[in-house]
């Protein structure tokens, strides 16, 4: 049975990676790895993977790791530039600085948080949210 609702959402579609019980640490990884591809964060994104990484995070905020990897997807996600919207309007500005603060001893949180958010900042609606 997995853990959370990111994981069924990963077992939905074929991601079989669980939060805590892999490596990398958080199927937030196996989506960071798989929006590589262009078209691949166009797909992630309409299967709802942006909410279900913030999801994660948000169960996960003690997990540095599951807070790494989260703010990895987001940053790869965002490359493209409807999905910096999608992840503003879900939340995913906020998940990232959380984590970064939970986690400020934390560098690979803190190196993908401060990368997703310069990705996020290039759309001029989020450069308010981000600052």
């Amino acid at each position: 049975r997995p853990a959370c609702e990111c994981c069924e959402w990963r077992r939905r579609h074929h991601v079989w990676w669980n939060c805590l019980d892999s490596s990398p640490p958080s199927g937030c990884g196996a989506l960071r790895n798989l929006a590589v591809n262009g078209d691949n964060k166009v797909k992630v994104a309409q299967a709802g993977g942006i909410k279900e990484v913030i999801s994660g995070m948000k169960k996960h905020q003690g997990h540095a790791g599951v807070q790494e990897q989260g703010c990895g997807a987001l940053r790869i996600l965002a490359v493209n530039d409807d999905n910096k919207v999608k992840v503003a309007q879900a939340g995913g500005i906020k998940a990232v600085i959380s984590g970064m603060e939970k986690h400020q001893g934390h560098a690979g949180v803190q190196e993908q948080g401060c990368g997703a958010l310069r990705i996020l900042a290039v759309n001029d609606d989020n450069k308010v949210k981000v600052a």
